[in-house]
């Protein structure tokens, strides 16, 4: 676990935070936390212009995941620096406790958003968000019940994250050329994991009709270790590529797979770029791509819809190929390890896609027998 260990350490540092506790930072121009800056220094960056506005995100958990949390605060950075507003991030650790005291304490904030981005903030975002109609509140990744109560304040996000992961399984089932045995790690066995798992498993079919995905569930998104365990236990069985939708459990199997030197596929954001940038090129060179889910440009989108007056609050939008809310990560990584050919019959599925051409199942809604004899179908 020393690479792990020294991973996660580097990215607790990039972003000035500690790993534990509900930690506040106000974004400044200078990069520094409000501790470090004076408050008429917390000023947007010179080349955003001040709108006047402010926005705290939630991160009910801490950022240097390298993936679903540092893409939501790299939105937050693009509002300070393009839309001029003034941002603070807080981190409140796995403890499900403080989420909901969290997102009341930024409400009672002079704040015009308050921002969550996590599936598992709904509760706490339908019982905070009525008492406060003069502010505006944003759900990425789930949506409240609109028919529940009256959350006319609020807008939700969610991501076709199933579309994401065929592109995903098509470049796996591409890359599986011994075996032709692909392995998916979900955080928990719940529709919203295994949205990621029917489109990968889709995707793979696509283009290879024989192929075969080991599907296994830690039942934890923060347990590094025990998604190394999963890792090593799919490469036994023959994986050769591996995709993981774990939040930081999933950083874990990406270090089995890199000592197992397997492929791995990243989530949420461009998991290569982020451990290069932490001085890990061996593993940046082993995960090929990553489906991203564009938290971070969804924040950006929607405020910067609202600051034009065209934001659809009292609603949810779903976000896809289409409308840029997921991709892959077409990095120096995915040019050279995938041929012109395979390269080109990614982006042939992606324009079908797009098209409509192409239809991805989801797993929202979907029976557990049906999935059963989705997951049936392709199991070794």
């Amino acid at each position: 676990m020393k690479r792990l260990t020294a991973l996660l350490m580097a990215g607790v540092m990039v972003f000035g935070m500690t790993a534990c506790g509900a930690q506040k930072t106000e974004q400044s121009s200078g990069g520094q936390t409000a501790a470090e800056t004076p408050a008429e220094n917390n000023a947007p960056a010179e080349d955003g212009e001040d709108s006047g506005k402010s926005a705290i995100l939630i991160v009910n958990g801490n950022l240097g995941d390298l993936g679903f949390f540092d893409s939501a605060n790299a939105g937050m950075q693009r509002l300070k620096n393009e839309l001029g507003l003034s941002v603070q991030v807080i981190e409140t650790g796995d403890e499900e406790s403080k989420w909901e005291p969290a997102l009341a304490d930024a409400a009672e904030e002079d704040v015009d958003y308050v921002i969550a981005v996590s599936p598992s903030m709904v509760e706490p975002m339908q019982n905070i968000a009525p008492l406060y109609p003069e502010k505006k509140f944003l759900m990425m990744d789930n949506t409240v019940d609109f028919a529940s109560g009256d959350y006319s304040n609020v807008y939700c996000a969610t991501f076709k994250q199933n579309e994401g992961s065929f592109l995903a399984g098509a470049v796996g089932a591409i890359l599986a050329k011994d075996t032709g045995m692909l392995g998916f790690v979900g955080g928990m066995d719940i529709p919203p994991i295994n949205d990621f798992l029917v489109g990968y498993i889709e995707g793979a079919l696509a283009v290879n009709p024989d192929v075969k995905v080991i599907a296994t569930y830690p039942g934890d998104y923060y347990d590094p270790a025990k998604g190394k365990e999963h890792g090593i236990v799919l490469s036994n069985q023959g994986a050769e590529v591996m995709f993981a939708a774990a939040g930081p459990t999933g950083l874990g199997v990406i270090e089995a797979a890199v000592e197992a030197d397997k492929y791995i596929i990243g989530v949420d954001s461009d998991q290569s770029a982020g451990y290069a940038a932490n001085g890990d090129q061996e593993t940046a060179n082993q995960i090929v791509t990553s489906m991203m889910k564009n938290v971070g440009d969804a924040i950006f989108r929607a405020i910067d819809l609202d600051l034009k007056g065209e934001l659809a609050l009292g609603q949810s939008e779903s976000l896809g190929i289409v409308e840029g809310g997921i991709g892959l990560a077409k990095n120096e990584v995915y040019n050279s390890t995938l041929t012109d050919e395979e390269k080109k019959a990614i982006e042939d599925i992606e324009v079908r896609l797009i098209s409509g051409e192409l239809k991805v199942s989801t797993a929202i809604g979907m029976t557990t027998e049906e999935l059963d004899k989705l997951r049936s179908s392709v199991a070794p």
